[in-house]
């Protein structure tokens, strides 16, 4: 579960850090793979339509992003958050209409493919390959974006840019076309995100909401900003709700806020984020 919400919270993570926006319709893109995932799982059968939507929903995702912040979002920057959640708002009725137009109102779960079947004991229990799946993509998105932040060249522009805009667009790169780019990576990310959760939960109408509400969580215990926090914080926000179900499962999301509560308290902006946030 935590490797799973990685992928969505180091978007959401990375959209703040860089272009300052808090995009409440991130998780309306982990849903859109998802359900494109599953119409190429109807088009070609799950053992083919299933590793198309794999590596083709979450570009679709991406490009769609990129689009909707060149069109919406970045005509609300600089007037403050308000305005960004009014659009991120419109934005999610409109693309649960379009979900509802298109895919219908029942949940949606991919079929298996064969190769993703069974799983390993481990521990008295059994981890399905969905799950190590899904595990090791999350794993090697942690590692893919510590090398691109922070060993290339790239990386360091992305960096720069989310530290001081201004000085970064005076040294001649531009800025909007970074944030286009920043805005559509995360959408990706989620994307991603979307298509190995799609194996083990239905993509449903309002799924992106409930899912969205848990990512937030990820994003304020880790830090507003940080990758590394948004890896860290989905890691606890996993384990913490897997063993609320075990003990107390009618209140497992009341450990959440909990704990939440706990960090605000005593690290307003996260277990990695900075104290200041321009």
């Amino acid at each position: 579960m935590g490797a799973n919400l990685f992928l969505l919270a180091a978007g959401l993570s990375l959209i703040f850090g860089v272009v300052s926006i808090v995009n409440f319709a991130h998780a309306s893109f982990y849903m859109l793979a998802a359900y494109i995932c599953y119409s190429f799982t109807l088009r070609f059968g799950a053992e083919i339509g299933y590793w198309w939507g794999f590596v083709l929903a979450p570009i679709i995702a991406g490009i769609l992003g990129g689009g909707v912040e060149r069109l919406l979002f970045s005509r609300v920057y600089g007037r403050g958050h308000y305005p960004q959640i009014v659009v991120a708002w419109g934005l999610i009725l409109i693309l649960n209409d379009v979900f509802k137009l298109l895919w219908g109102r029942e949940p949606k779960l991919i079929p298996m493919p064969e190769i993703l079947s069974g799983g390993v004991a481990l521990l008295g229990g059994t981890l399905s390959y969905a799950q190590i799946f899904g595990i090791c993509v999350a794993a090697a998105m942690a590692l893919g974006l510590y090398l691109f932040l922070y060993k290339t060249r790239a990386g360091k522009i992305v960096r720069a840019a989310a530290a001081d805009p201004e000085i970064t667009d005076a040294v001649g790169i531009d800025v909007n076309r970074l944030n286009t780019a920043i805005f559509a990576f995360a959408c990706w990310l989620g994307g991603l995100g979307g298509v190995v959760a799609a194996l083990q939960k239905p993509a449903s109408l309002g799924g992106d909401m409930e899912i969205m509400l848990t990512a937030f969580i990820i994003v304020i215990i880790g830090g507003m900003g940080s990758i590394l926090g948004s890896l860290i914080g989905s890691l606890i926000v996993g384990v913490i709700t897997a063993l609320g179900i075990l003990v107390l499962p009618r209140f497992a999301l009341v450990f959440l806020y909990i704990l939440m509560v706990l960090i605000l308290i005593n690290r307003p902006y996260g277990l990695f984020g900075k104290p200041e946030l321009r």
